[in-house]
């Protein structure tokens, strides 16, 4: 077989197999409810974690402490 053709192979394979997590992904998220609770929580808690990193790579000595740890 060609080499293009093994590169075609390759990617169309894993097209399938993302494809094919995509929806295994989805249909686990559909059918049960606690994902749903934990993937909002996990969104929440990454939203935080993001402004917590934002705020502290300032250069002043105390930019952490001016954030609310609740």
């Amino acid at each position: 077989m060609p080499h293009r053709f093994q590169l075609l192979e390759k990617i169309a394979f894993s097209l399938v197999c993302w494809g094919a997590a995509a929806c295994s992904g989805f249909i686990a998220y559909e059918r049960c409810p606690d994902i749903k609770v934990v993937l909002h929580a996990s969104e929440e808690a990454l939203r935080h974690s993001g402004d917590y990193a934002f705020v502290c790579t300032s250069p002043m000595d105390d930019s952490c402490a001016q954030l609310a740890t609740n």
